[in-house]
């Protein structure tokens, strides 16, 4: 909890220092697309769990998420497959829009920092141990759109900050 603190502080540090910077946005190209997914685990008074998520085409962001997620979760492994199940949809639309436009991406990674998370996105209930049979089906709704081959490139590891 102290560390949640310690965290925001340095970023409200940072916004109060950079209020008047130029933000910039751009794409190294438009044909790569890059999300950072991430959740933590029962911070609210209420016990659930809170989701952020960005997205970026190489220079700035051009989407994000900063939300309570609706649902209380038993592990910090069901918060983040929660959390990306939740931020995924603006992902596939971003993918749809631009297909629309004439831009087709070659790259759509996702990242995310919980090993045991990843795995049950990219295997299923084949990853899933008699502890973690109360991860509801919902939540392999990006294990399906992975076997549906909607992303060039794969869920990703991230390494924590």
């Amino acid at each position: 909890m102290m560390e949640d603190w310690r965290k925001l502080r340095r970023v409200l540090q940072y916004m109060y220092q950079t209020i008047h910077e130029k933000q910039v946005i751009g794409a190294k190209s438009l044909h790569e697309l890059f999300a950072w997914i991430d959740a933590a685990y029962a911070v609210h008074n209420d016990m659930r769990s809170h989701t952020g998520g960005a997205m970026s085409f190489g220079y700035g962001i051009v989407h994000y998420l900063s939300t309570k997620q609706k649902l209380n979760t038993k592990s910090s492994t069901e918060a983040e497959v929660m959390g990306l199940s939740d931020y995924l949809p603006f992902n596939i639309w971003l993918r749809m829009f631009l297909e629309e436009q004439g831009y087709f991406l070659t790259k759509n990674i996702v990242y995310q920092d919980n090993q045991s998370a990843i795995k049950m996105e990219r295997n299923g209930r084949n990853s899933c141990t008699g502890n973690s049979r109360h991860v509801h089906i919902r939540f392999f709704f990006t294990k399906d759109r992975l076997d549906k081959k909607e992303f060039p490139s794969s869920i990703a590891q991230r390494n924590r900050c």
